[in-house]
Formats: C-alpha cells, structure tokens, sequence
C-alpha cells in the first residue's frame, strides 16, 4: 500500500488492512455489522485531533484510496454499511439532537435522567449508533473537518438499496419534524404572541401538509421551503412581542425548539436537491451537528445557555431602564441627586439603630431574621416611596444600563460618547455616596443624643461599641470578605427587580389593573404599579437577603455576615458617640480604612458582576477593552468631570442614552 504512505505510517496501514480483512462476505446480524463499522470508525479516530491540518483526515484518505485500490475490499465495505442500514432505522438519525416539545422542565428531567441513570443503546437507532462512534467533542470535530469532496468519495460507496432506505429515512424525518413544528407552533403560548390570523392561514398550520406530499411524490421543495420562510416571519413576530411585553422560560424554550426545528427541516431539503459536493459537504455539517448535540444531550449547562439567553438579556434591560435614571446630567441634577442621597441616608441611621434593638431581643434565629429583613426591606422602600436615593443599589443597576450603551459603539464618536456616560456614572456614584455618608453620620449623631436625652444612658454600652469598632477592621476580621458577599447581594437584588418587572409585564398586570373599576383610580394605580414594581423585587429581596444571611451563617456554623457601606458608616457612627475619644484606643482608625473597603467592594463587586453579565447577554463580552485608553485620555485631560458636572455640557449630552 505505498499510495497511502504520504497520510500514515506502516503501522496504521497494517491495522487498516487486518480490518479490512476481518470483514464479513455475507450478510450478518445488526449487532455484528455495527461492531465491525465501529472498529473502523476507532481505526479513523485514533490520534485525532492532530497538530497537522495537511494530515487531519489522513486516514480516511488511506482507507478510501485502499478500497479504490482493491476492488474486494471496496465490495466488503459496501456490503457491510447496506447490511447495517438495512436493519436499522435511518429515521432517528435525522431528527436526532433535537430537543423534545414538551416544555423546559420536562427537557431537564429527561437530561438528568439520561445523565445519571444507565441506558441501554438501541442497535435499531442509527442515531444511537453516531453517539457510540463519535461520543465526545473532540470525535464530533473530526466530522467538521470532513472535506467535501472525501465525503462525495464516501457516498459512493453506497449501494442503491442503501441510497433508497436513507432517502426514505429522510423524508420520514421531514414529515415528523414538520408536525412537531407544528404543534409548537399552534400552541396557545405562541399563537397568543402571533399575528391575529385564522387556523388556515397560520404557517404552522400549512407546513406539515406541504411537508407531507414530499412522502408521495406530489409535493415541493420549493413550496417546504416558502413555508419554512413564512414560520421564520412569524416566529419574528413572537420575538417582536416578547422583547416588548416580557419573556418567560418556558416560551423561549418552545421559540427555540422551533428555531432547531426549522433549521433541521431546511438542511434535510437540501439534502434532497443538492448536487455532487455541495450535497455532501451539507451531509458532513448535519452529521456533524447532530453528533454535538447527542453530545450535548446530557448537559443541563448546555440547556441552561441555550434557552435562558433571551430572558437574561431582558431581565438585565429591565434592570438597565432602572439603571437610567440613576444617572445625572446637568448640575441640577446632580444637587437633587445629593439631596436624594441625603434623605437616604438619613433613614438609614434609624435603620441601624432599629438593627441594633432586634438584635438584643435574643429571639429565636428564625424570628430574628425575619425581623431584621423586614426592617431593611421597609427602609428601602420608604426611601423608594419617598424618592430617596441609597447609593449602593445604583451600580448593579447602571451597569446594564452602560452595557446597552455599549451595543454597537464602534466609531470614535460613539466612544466619545461611551466616555461622556461613564464620567456621568462616576460623579452620579460619588455624589450619591457624599449624600448617604454626609447625612447618616449627622442623623446618628442625632438619634444618640436625642436618645441620651431621653434615657439618660448612651445607646451602644461600652462592649457592645468596642465589638462594633472592632468588627470593621480589615485586617483582623473578614470584614473584606463580607463587604464583597454584599457586593453580590446587590447585584442579586437588581436582577429580582429586573425580573419581577419582566414578570409583571409579560403578565399584563399593569393592563389588568387599568382595565378595572373605577376606571380612573386603577389608571392611578396602574401607573403607580408599573413604577414601583422593580423596586419591590429589588428592595425586599435586598432586605431578606441582608437580614436572612447572619442568621443562616449561625445556623450552618459558617462565618457569614453583611457589610452595607451606610448601614455601616451609622453603626460607626453610634459606637463612636458611645465611646467619646476612647474610640480611637478601640481601633477607630482601622475601623475607617475598613469602612473605606466596604465602600470600595459593595461598589465594585456589584459593578462588576452587574456589567459582566449585561455584556455577556447583550453579546459584547469584548466591547470594554476599547473604552480603557479612551478613558485615560478623558481622566488626564479632565478629570473633574468625573467628579462634578460640566457648566455648560454639550447639546447631545443633556439626556442618558436610552
């Protein structure tokens, strides 16, 4: 054999030849046949992937250039794949690696189970038979370097009867995909999201009846192919109104099970009509796609990625519109946002000293939580109601808002303007925190001599205002790990607010309200609804999760505590009013240094993971790298900007981007 030397080595060509050898001349059982074509298909895998892209298929162009070679072993291969095919069934094959109609819950059961619990493989599925051959990604990638033109080599070893029962196969496949489409498609989850028209002239509704007279002979390619064009239009649709009224897991899912399906459906019609190595080269890509997601079949990650991307991306918007108004402008914007943040934090110190009492009630842990979640759930939304502003919840919020801004920006104008917002950002943020910290450390003040006056005692003993100095230091507490636990506190609060606002929306609720009696109350409310909505997700998820997690710390015997910049700097506050100029023996200092950190991760934390996972759902992981040297040439040139307003700030810059 030296005409395949130039693709293996003589070892490999004696173990091509002794299965070559070893196969049967006559027919044999589907078990014998398979386990005859997978010890090729081993023989054809073995050392892939290699460094070589010259060489990367080298060994099937051995075999084939073996079989053009000798006439008998051609006859053997050819013999062998009609045996098998002639006992299986070519059907699955086709419309494997597509997910089921039955809903994402019942999809993830399925894959759990087949992940977890033995299965016994069907030796009458040829699917099942591509999922033993090529059972992981590095075997499926040698189905995507397939050249076309080896695999036209291939198909001639096909034998006519062989050819027929895959064409059949084919059409079958084409026939049940167009149905399950269908069913899809007609179902109330999406018909309601459609286009108002009736049965007849849904897509859905004409496509498996065109699909169908492929199977006798009396139908179209051509005809599948307008009506595959038609459900892609009114799949667009659903998506119009989902990106406009909310999403929901599960209809997602059912879009995408669609968007496969249609996808499937046209690669089998190309099958059809496809000449020479066009239709070859879409055989390879089907085959290829199809092993990946057997693959894939067992992978709840690979589930969760595909189906939840859409909601994701809208759960962030809705945080991304909250983001917006975070963000200041003009100087007197930037005032009221002080006096906002102000008001903020004068609520706060009552939120500490309120911390404080139900913490000395010694109840039991349950009640304790429950307690102090209500007590910051309530804080934050009477700084809600009352238009207040609390710094911390506004980076995980803004970085969706930014990473919106960030679609598409790739001209230097557009950078500009990327650089304009985050300054904007950047001085909304540090006034905000001036407002919270200027006002609670006044406020704290206020309450403890109010309260000295009242009693005649200090608010915080001696202990208790040591163990809280204490308690802050950086170096010998976890005050920096519990700074940034709160950091994602935050950004899980913005994604509650995102998504109970997504939730109410996709439901209509504001609508409903709207539309009850009397009319014009329930408009007022309506609207007061749609409003605060996001803020009640956000608020009471923040408060549940900063007042729950000490508790569930002590439960578990884990070290979990939370430390809230303003909910912090108060307690400062009222330990130094307890101890006078002692405080500064008690490690005052390193208490400010950590209170300085806290600042830094509930921020920076919060802003990170927020704009991260904008950028991921929005498909601009890498847009940020641009915006690093941009922002350096802005900070040197200006950089008060980044701290106070312009006077006078541009016309097109008078408004957030939206």
């Amino acid at each position: 054999m030296r005409f395949a030397r130039a693709h293996v080595n003589r070892s490999a060509l004696r173990e091509l030849f002794a299965w070559l050898s070893g196969l049967p001349n006559t027919e044999v059982s589907v078990e014998a046949s398979t386990r005859a074509l997978a010890s090729g298909v081993r023989w054809l895998l073995r050392g892939w992937p290699t460094r070589d892209p010259k060489r990367a298929q080298g060994r099937l162009s051995a075999l084939l250039d073996a079989l053009e070679a000798a006439p008998t072993f051609q006859g053997s291969v050819s013999r062998l794949l009609a045996t098998t095919l002639a006992q299986v069934d070519a059907m699955p094959l086709f419309e494997s690696g597509l997910s089921n109609d039955r809903g994402i819950w019942e999809e993830s059961k399925d894959r759990l189970a087949r992940r977890f619990l033995p299965t016994l493989r069907d030796e009458g599925d040829l699917g099942a038979l591509l999922t033993a051959w090529f059972a992981d990604h590095r075997a499926a990638s040698w189905l995507a370097a397939l050249p076309a033109a080896e695999a036209l080599r291939i198909q001639t070893l096909l034998s006519a009867t062989a050819a027929s029962r895959l064409r059949q196969g084919l059409l079958d496949a084409i026939a049940l995909i167009a149905a399950r489409t269908s069913a899809l498609g007609l179902s109330r989850e999406i018909r309601a999201r459609s286009p108002k028209a009736g049965l007849s002239d849904s897509p859905f509704f004409r496509l498996p009846r065109v699909c169908d007279a492929l199977l006798d002979g009396s139908g179209s390619i051509e005809a599948s192919r307008a009506q595959i064009l038609a459900s892609r239009i009114a799949l667009g649709s659903v998506l119009t109104h989902l990106e406009r009224f909310g999403v929901s897991v599960d209809v997602v899912y059912r879009i995408e099970v669609i968007d496969k399906n249609l996808n499937r459906l046209t690669q089998l019609l190309a099958l059809l009509d496809e000449p020479g190595e066009a239709k070859a080269q879409v055989a390879t890509n089907l085959l290829h796609e199809i092993a990946l997601a057997r693959v894939n079949d067992r992978s709840l990650l690979d589930l969760a990625g595909t189906n939840i991307h859409l909601l994701a991306r809208k759960v962030i918007e809705r945080a991304g519109h909250t983001g917006e108004h975070y963000i200041t402008v003009s100087r007197a914007e930037y005032w009221k946002m002080l006096s906002s943040a102000a008001g903020g934090g004068f609520l706060t110190a009552f939120t500490c000293a309120l911390k404080y009492a139900i913490g000395w009630g010694h109840f039991p842990l349950f009640i304790e939580g429950f307690l102090a979640s209500t007590n910051y759930a309530c804080s934050f939304l009477l700084i809600q109601l009352l238009g207040f502003t609390l710094a911390t919840k506004q980076p995980s919020a803004i970085g969706a808002a930014l990473a919106h801004a960030l679609h598409g920006s790739t001209t230097a104008p557009a950078l500009g303007e990327l650089v304009t917002l985050i300054a904007r950002i950047c001085r909304s943020q540090f006034i905000a925190v001036v407002g919270n910290v200027g006002m609670v450390v006044p406020a704290a003040v206020a309450f403890h001599v109010g309260y000295e006056r009242v009693t005649g005692d200090v608010f915080l003993d001696p202990a208790a205002a040591e163990y809280t100095l204490h308690s802050f230091n950086p170096f010998e507490t976890g005050t920096v790990y519990f700074a940034a636990l709160t950091g994602v506190f935050l950004w899980l609060s913005s994604l509650s607010a995102g998504w109970l606002e997504n939730w109410s929306t996709y439901h209509r609720l504001p609508e409903a309200i709207a539309a009850r009696s009397p009319r014009w109350l329930m408009r007022w409310a309506s609207q007061k609804f749609a409003h605060h909505i996001a803020g009640l997700g956000g608020n009471v998820s923040l408060g549940f999760l900063l007042g729950m997690m000490p508790v569930m710390g002590k439960f578990l015997g884990v070290p979990l505590e939370v430390r809230h910049v303003t909910l912090s700097t108060g307690a400062l506050t009222l330990a130094v009013c307890s101890l006078g100029p002692a405080a500064l023996h008690h490690g005052l200092l390193e208490a400010v240094l950590g209170i300085f950190m806290i600042l830094s991760l509930n921020f920076g934390v919060s802003f990170t993971l927020a704009l991260t996972v904008a950028l991921k759902a929005r498909g601009v992981e890498h847009a940020g790298r641009r915006l690093i040297p941009a922002l350096i040439a802005r900070f040197s040139r200006t950089p008060t900007e980044f701290f106070f307003p312009p006077k006078n700030p541009a016309p097109s810059q008078t408004a957030p981007p939206h």
